[in-house]
């Protein structure tokens, strides 16, 4: 059976999420067994990802779970494309996407896809009663799932994001980053985020650690690439710790590899929650030592003690002890990046979210 998705996503700002729902819907039509439409605000840089890329996009935004004008236009989408499975990419469009179940009586499937470790109200976590499947992105968020919103664990598939690791194994030009920062010669701890608010993805911590480190190690440089509401913020911080001669914020960026490709060491710092770090994923990919908090999903994206070192969240001294014990032994950097590689690229492999996220199709389709 040839399945004709909707995958819908009411967001104007491009993270992981977005990014992994973008190739998740390309890569489905690129296998042939599926018909994949993205639904997304028009003007979003989705929408315009989704057009360069070639993947077949229409202009959809909800205001709130409950917006009339998002369900009765999701409504018609799905009418006129004869959409049978809509796949919901995002939380504040669960509710949304029963309604319109509802409405057309059933005759479509509705696949939730969970990406973040957190709790929802008492009256919106009922919205899992009525999907059909849900998939998370790690077993510790749907392990969250089944023990706090009380999921049918068999609605439940965990189904890792798959990496292109083509773009990876790509030639990578960094020389123009080195150069605008003057890295040259220089040893480079970094991350990659949006910075939401202050805290952020924990930048905060490692800009501490910066402090601790720069009289014994002058050398180390940091780059700090991500944009928000918290970019102000965090700029200011790094001005009162006295580190922003050695501190860098790029800004967002869209080619991230190359970036990530100056670093010895990469760092993600979450401190709250974290479904699946697919940066964390990615810096392995590119042969890095990581430093990762013991957060959510982070436990799943790499290997303590083998392909990079976990700390404790807002802990900025045992970043600081973590950073100092890769750039004292180069050669156990150096191991714990050919390792990472390894360990992703057999665990996060494309082909294989293609295929599981097809089986949760196939298994709801069954029931019609």
């Amino acid at each position: 059976m040839r399945y004709r998705i909707l995958h819908i996503f009411s967001s104007y700002s491009f993270g992981g999420a977005e990014s992994t729902t973008l190739l998740l819907a390309e890569n489905l039509q690129k296998f042939g067994y599926s018909d994949n439409i993205v639904a997304v605000p028009y003007g979003s840089h989705m929408y315009k990802v989704a057009k360069a890329r070639n993947i077949k996009v229409v202009n959809f935004k909800a205001v709130n779970s409950f917006d009339p004008c998002g369900i009765l236009k999701l409504i018609k989408l799905i009418k006129r494309n004869n959409i049978n499975i809509l796949h919901v990419h995002q939380g504040k469009l669960y509710w949304t996407s029963i309604i319109v179940k509802l409405l057309c009586l059933n005759k479509i499937k509705v696949v939730f896809h969970r990406r973040q470790d957190t709790r929802h109200s008492f009256i919106s976590k009922n919205h899992y009663k009525f999907a059909d499947a849900v998939i998370t992105v790690s077993q510790v968020v749907a392990n969250g799932l089944i023990k706090y919103e009380k999921v049918d664990p068999k609605k439940i598939t965990v189904v890792y994001n798959g990496v292109n690791f083509e773009k990876f194994n790509e030639d990578i030009d960094e020389s123009d980053v080195i150069k605008a920062y003057s890295l040259e010669n220089k040893k480079v701890v970094g991350t990659v985020s949006q910075i939401v608010d202050f805290k952020g993805k924990g930048q905060i911590y490692l800009m501490e650690a910066a402090k601790m480190l720069r009289k014994e190690f002058p050398e180390l440089r940091y780059l700090i690439v991500g944009s928000g509401k918290g970019l102000k913020e965090q700029k200011e911080y790094a001005k009162k710790l006295n580190v922003d001669d050695i501190v860098y914020f790029p800004g967002y960026q869209d080619n991230v590899p190359k970036y990530i490709l100056c670093m010895d060491i990469f760092c993600l710092l979450a401190w709250d929650t974290e479904g699946m770090p697919n940066v964390v994923v990615e810096a392995q990919c590119l042969e890095k030592p990581v430093i990762v908090t013991n957060i959510g999903g982070n436990v799943e994206a790499f290997i303590d003690g083998v392909t990079g070192i976990m700390v404790e969240p807002k802990n900025s001294v045992q970043v600081a002890n973590a950073i100092k014990s890769l750039i004292l032994n180069p050669r156990l950097a150096r191991q714990m990046g050919i390792a990472g590689k390894k360990y992703v690229e057999e665990r996060f492999v494309l082909k294989n979210t293609v295929k599981n996220t097809l089986g949760v199709y196939e298994r709801i389709l069954k029931t019609i």
